[in-house]
This record gives C-alpha cells, sequence and structure tokens, in this order.
C-alpha cells in the first residue's frame, strides 16, 4: 500500500502548509491589504471553521517579513467572562504570549508591570507605549475569538480600541482588525443605563466589514488536486462535483469529506475516488455528529435562530421585524440566500439541520419495521402514512405543548420527518428541500429502486383556509411529480387553527390531477 502523504486535509486548527492541503489564504480576502494600507481599524466575520485565523495568521506572517509589526492575538480566554476587572488581565497576557512566541524581543510590548492600575484602561495604555517604542514601524493587531467577549468588558473593550485612534500610528496601532464569527453591530451589547453603546468612528465602518466568502467550484477541485498530486489517487470530476453539491464550498466540510475519504475511511491509493465515495463519507459526517455540525445544530434553539429558520423549514417567509436576526443567522453560516429564496446554506446542513431537530423524536419512536414492508421487501408506503396518522392523533398534542415554544409551530412536520427518519434508517434515504417563499417542505423518500414523493403543508392559526392549501398542495405536488419523473405522490396537510377536532383534522382523498394520483392525507 502507498505511504501516506506527509500533508492531509485538515478539519481541526489553523491551516500550516507544510502539513495540509490548503489554498492561498489571501485569495478569499483580496481587500485586506488595502485596508492595512491606509490604516483602517476593521471587522472580519466568518462562521466557523471557514479558514479566518488560517487568513489572519498568514497575514501577519508576510506583514512581518516586510518589516511590519504584525501580531496574531486570540482572545478566547474571555469566554463568559464580563467583569472588566477579571476580563482585562487575560487580554494583557494573551497579547504578550502572542508577542513572546512571533516576534523578536526588540519588537515586543512593554512588560506589564510596567503598566498603572486603573482597571479599563490597561489594555490602551499596553498598546499606546508599545506603539511608541517601536515607532516608526507601525503595528498591526489582529484581535481573534472577538465575539467571545461578553456585556460590559465589550464595551470597555471597543472604548479602549477606540481612545488611541487618532493617534495612530505613532501612539497607537496603525490597523485593528477585529475577528470572530459575528458582524461588529452583534458585538455591541446593552450597556447598564440601557442605552447602546457608541463605539465610534473607528468601527463605524460597515460598508468595511469583510466576510470570507466560500470556496468556489474550481477551488474545490484545486485543492483536491493537491493530494492527487502527493499521492496519484485521483477524485474523479464527479467526485468534485458532488462534494461541491453537497458542501456548497463551505471550507470545513470540503476538507472534511475528503479526510473521511484519504484518511478514517480511506479509498485505497490509487483507486479513484468516486461521487459513490463522496456520498458515503456525508453520510458519515452526518451520523459523526461532529463538534462543528454539533454546534451549528445547538444554534437552532436560539429564540432569534429558530424564528428565523422555522418558517424557512415551513416554505413560508420570515417575519418582517428580524433584520438583525437575519444577518445573525446568515452570519453563524446557517442560511443563504438562493433563488427560491432564504435556504439552508448547503445541502449538507439542509439535511444536518432537520435531523437535528428530530433527533429526540426519532429515539423516542417506538417504531418496528415490520409493519411497512412488503412481502418484496420494498417500503408499504401507505401503511407507514396510516401509522402515523394514528399515532398522531394520540400523541400530537402532547407533543405540541411540549415542544420547545420557537418550534411549535413546526412540531408535526418535525414529527413526521422523526417518524419517516427512523423506519428508513439503514435502508433508505429521505431528501428535504425547503427555502422561504415556497409554501411547503418536499419530501423524497428512496429506499431500494422505489421513489416516493411527499409534500408537507400546514394550515396556519389564522388568515387562511383549509381549500386554498389544499388547492395550492395539489398543484405544488404535481409539478414536484414532473420534476422527479413519477406519476403518484403523497400529500400531509396539519390544520392548526384553533378548535378544529381531530374528527374534522383527520381526512383523506385521492385526486386525479394532470395525470397524476395524489394521495392527500388530513392531520
Amino acid at each position: 500500500m502507498p505511504a501516506l502523504s506527509p500533508r492531509f486535509f485538515n478539519t481541526t486548527g489553523p491551516c500550516r502548509p507544510d502539513k495540509h492541503y490548503m489554498l492561498l489564504p489571501g485569495r478569499r480576502l483580496p481587500e485586506l491589504r488595502r485596508l492595512i494600507d491606509e490604516e483602517r481599524y476593521f471587522v472580519i466575520h466568518a462562521a466557523r471553521q471557514t479558514g479566518k485565523t488560517t487568513a489572519i495568521r498568514a497575514l501577519a506572517e508576510e506583514l512581518r517579513a516586510e518589516g511590519v509589526v504584525a501580531l496574531h492575538v486570540s482572545l478566547e480566554a474571555s469566554r463568559q467572562t464580563p467583569a472588566v476587572a477579571e476580563v482585562e488581565p487575560r487580554w494583557l497576557r494573551a497579547v504578550a504570549d502572542a508577542a513572546e512566541i512571533v516576534l523578536p524581543p526588540a519588537d515586543r510590548p512593554p512588560p506589564l508591570a510596567e503598566l498603572g492600575t486603573e482597571v479599563g484602561t490597561r489594555l490602551g495604555q499596553l498598546v499606546r507605549r508599545w506603539a511608541l517604542a517601536v515607532h516608526p514601524r507601525p503595528i498591526v493587531l489582529m484581535l481573534d475569538e472577538v465575539d467571545t467577549i461578553e456585556g460590559d468588558a465589550m464595551v470597555n473593550f471597543l472604548a479602549q480600541l477606540r481612545s488611541g485612534f487618532h493617534d495612530r500610528p505613532r501612539a497607537f496601532p496603525s490597523s485593528v482588525v477585529l475577528v470572530g464569527l459575528r458582524d461588529l453591530k452583534d458585538y455591541l451589547v446593552q450597556a447598564k443605563d440601557g442605552l447602546p453603546p457608541n463605539p465610534g468612528s473607528p468601527f463605524n465602518i460597515k460598508a468595511e466589514s469583510l466576510t470570507l466568502r466560500n470556496f468556489q467550484r474550481d477551488e474545490v477541485a484545486e485543492l483536491y488536486a493537491q493530494h492527487t498530486q502527493d499521492t496519484g489517487q485521483p477524485f474523479t470530476e464527479q467526485a468534485v462535483e458532488r462534494a461541491w453539491f453537497w458542501t456548497r464550498g463551505q471550507p470545513f466540510l470540503v476538507n472534511a469529506l475528503a479526510y473521511h475519504l484519504t484518511r478514517r475511511d480511506p479509498v485505497p491509493a490509487p483507486t479513484p475516488i468516486t461521487a459513490e465515495d463522496i456520498d458515503r463519507a456525508k453520510e458519515a459526517l452526518v451520523l459523526s455528529r461532529t463538534t462543528h455540525l454539533d454546534n451549528l445544530s445547538k444554534r437552532l434553539f436560539e429564540p432569534r435562530v429558530s424564528r428565523i429558520v422555522r418558517p424557512i423549514l415551513l416554505g413560508e417567509g420570515p417575519p418582517e421585524d428580524v433584520h438583525d436576526d437575519l444577518d445573525y443567522a446568515v452570519d453563524l453560516g446557517l442560511i443563504t440566500r438562493g433563488e427560491q429564496g432564504w435556504q439552508a446554506a448547503n445541502p449538507l446542513y439542509r439535511e444536518v439541520l432537520v435531523r437535528a431537530l428530530t433527533w429526540t423524536r426519532q429515539a423516542a419512536l417506538p417504531v418496528p419495521w415490520w409493519p411497512w414492508q412488503r412481502p418484496d421487501g420494498g417500503l408499504d408506503l401507505p401503511a407507514l402514512v396510516d401509522a402515523f396518522v394514528t399515532w398522531w392523533r394520540r400523541h400530537g398534542d402532547i407533543l405540541i405543548d411540549e415542544t420547545d415554544a420557537g418550534w411549535r409551530e413546526a412540531a408535526a412536520h418535525l414529527a413526521f420527518m422523526g417518524f419517516l427518519q427512523r423506519v428508513v434508517n439503514g435502508g433508505g434515504h429521505v431528501t428535504r428541500e425547503y427555502a422561504s417563499g415556497r409554501g411547503r417542505l418536499d419530501l423524497l423518500l428512496e429506499y431500494g429502486p422505489d421513489r416516493f414523493a411527499i409534500e408537507l403543508k400546514r394550515v396556519p392559526p389564522a388568515h387562511v383556509s383549509l381549500e386554498t392549501v389544499r388547492e395550492e398542495g395539489i398543484a405544488q405536488l404535481a409539478g414536484y411529480l414532473d420534476q422527479l419523473g413519477l406519476h403518484e405522490g403523497w400529500m400531509l396537510i396539519f390544520d392548526q387553527r384553533a378548535g378544529r377536532t381531530w374528527e374534522q383534522r383527520l381526512w383523506r382523498e385521492r385526486v386525479e390531477h394532470q395525470g397524476k394520483v395524489l394521495h392527500i392525507f388530513g392531520g
């Protein structure tokens, strides 16, 4: 068996060119050098594990080679410490420790013991004395994990950086870069008097706030080709296309799929890696619940996230008053704007988010396999839907009451998908299509050679009649069947209007529409 390459696809921490397959980090942030040259204070924000730290560390190293005193500092130790008196010493220690590692003694900040003792001023003192000591050489200070700072500490942190802005570059860093998960407006918390803190002109730069884009399709191919150059093992064109489909270039996902197929469960080199291998790696990644995906899933239960993702899952538009929350969900990397409206940021997240929301339901369902297995081993979908409707009548009201408040409107959809996933686990696959403005959630259930199209809709508590939803759903399901090349489909309509009895809510009918056979169930 050929020896492993000394390089591998990285999924944890910053990339190093001697150890990892990687793209030049600066190409995804071309504006960086311009802003540094203009002595700007600015923000870089992007979702976790997209390459932010790799990019700014590489830039700092490049700047140092040019004679600039450039330093990358992680402020992660600030987490869950809103008291300025407690967290400020951690900022100072982080700067001093980072400088000791990469800067020669003459370029390091002054000893912390020389600073004054007034709480809430010492960070400003440190960088002011530092800039004066190394002048005329400029300081570029890159502060990472800034969004771990909370409460009053964040207000003080920004105020100290603002205090010397007009004295740069002689007596303050020429550029300060704040790096984190979110944009600056999400850093700004309410002050104790209830008034929003004013970060002032240095950070009043929304137009200059940068985000790190995902890989483009040709960059995914370029990254995978580095493995081929090292080992002789190619990723087929179809494999690259499939990786692009699942990830839409999200850097962690691109690397995680390739790492699984080259290290964790490797395809023996030089055997080519195929699209089928990528699908296998995708399923393993979903089931592994990595820290990256687990952290993303937990965000779904934050109120400001659930109020954005819930209507997307239901195919409805987000509320009108959610602009900040919408930006927040985008910054987290959860959603993006697609041709059909707001949607999950990539197909792999689309699957992960739903599975995360239905996980507890799947685990709690006593679902044996045999009632829905045909004699030929296939799936008896009509029997499965009948069984769900029976179960839903018995448990639906209790389940809705027990569902997290942010997800009650979607409880029926989640219950059916959890029921369905539990049945097909290990023997089939469910593809989900949802986006704001679609007015429904489409499911394609594949089991062996069989494919079943299922549409989920709801009658909301007010303003829409059951007949309107039914007629709209018939046209939508027929179109979905045309898209899939199928002639038979199923639709479940969950009636959420107040005062409806189960006898009124549970009904079924068979409809023929445009040559299609539609089985419609009320729930």
